[in-house]
């Protein structure tokens, strides 16, 4: 039998053929996950502005929220500077309120507690200044919040400023139930809580994944309206949520061209589970409307 001789040329030009069309095979391109800026610019713009008074003994001592917080008595013979000086007039004193879920979103004030969901009534900062100087009380103020069913069980919790968030201790200080709402006194400036504490420490976790976008920089809150409880989500993973609690999930960014996006669902938590979500773009108004309708 002859053997077939198949010439070099030809040979060479077969095995460049089959590396070509490996080539030119059409290999899947995935598409770039969706980043976004900050969104804690975005929500800085839509937060409750602090209310600065000046307190000069022209007018009563008694100041009145925007929103119906009421501080009756801090003068200046209870303050004191950073050297523990007393203090004369004028001075100013802060005042931030935050009575509803979507003010609470805005300003990232979760009612939360060492992992524990705190049933709320509202969340006020008080604060006071001299010449640009923080300053502390060295006796009790008293202060008001509006509440037109106000509930004995609450506490008065304080709340510290770790950096991040808020850490909430509860004082065991009960309020007194005035017809006005809630009548508080406190020795110390700063974040007050009217709250019950309804976790228990045994729940389910929510975490959040998305094969469309990168969740570093988005907002993530969790609302129980029955409870008015706003946590958020740090590092896409839930606190604990008690089993068979009804929630609403927001999520919330925005885009270096300053297009929000948003996600939200309601769900009963039964379990734990992993969301696998993806952002839709919204607006300023849309978003609003939607956290005032918590």
């Amino acid at each position: 039998m002859k053997k077939i001789l198949i010439p070099i040329s030809i040979l060479t030009f077969a095995v460049l053929t089959i590396i070509s069309c490996k080539k030119d095979r059409i290999e899947p391109v995935e598409e770039p996950l969706n980043d976004y800026a900050d969104v804690n610019d975005y929500m800085d713009t839509k937060k409750q502005a602090e209310q600065d008074f000046l307190i000069d003994g022209s007018s009563s001592d008694t100041i009145t929220g925007n929103q119906g917080t009421k501080i009756v008595s801090l003068d200046s013979t209870c303050l004191v500077d950073a050297s523990n000086n007393p203090i004369a007039l004028p001075f100013y004193v802060h005042l931030v309120e935050l009575y509803t879920p979507k003010d609470m979103i805005y300003w990232q004030m979760p009612t939360v507690a060492s992992g524990n969901i705190l049933e709320t009534d509202g969340e006020i900062r008080i604060r006071a200044t001299k010449n640009g100087q923080e300053l502390s009380t060295n006796c009790p103020l008293t202060f008001w919040m509006p509440n037109s069913a106000p509930d004995s069980s609450m506490t008065i919790f304080t709340g510290a400023d770790n950096g991040s968030f808020v850490d909430w201790t509860n004082t065991a200080i009960p309020f007194n139930i005035i017809s006005y709402g809630y009548e508080g006194s406190t020795s110390n400036l700063g974040w007050i809580n009217a709250d019950i504490q309804i976790g228990s420490g045994s729940g389910n976790t929510l975490s959040f994944t998305s094969q469309t976008d990168i969740l570093t920089n988005v907002g993530i809150f969790i609302y129980i309206p029955s409870s008015q409880t706003v946590m958020q989500v740090y590092n896409e993973t839930s606190g604990l949520i008690p089993n068979g609690t009804s929630v609403k999930i927001i999520m919330m960014a925005i885009d270096g061209g300053g297009q929000l996006f948003s996600y939200t669902e309601n769900r009963t938590v039964n379990s734990s589970a992993n969301i696998d979500m993806s952002l839709t773009q919204t607006t300023d108004a849309a978003l609003t409307a939607h956290l005032d309708g918590l």
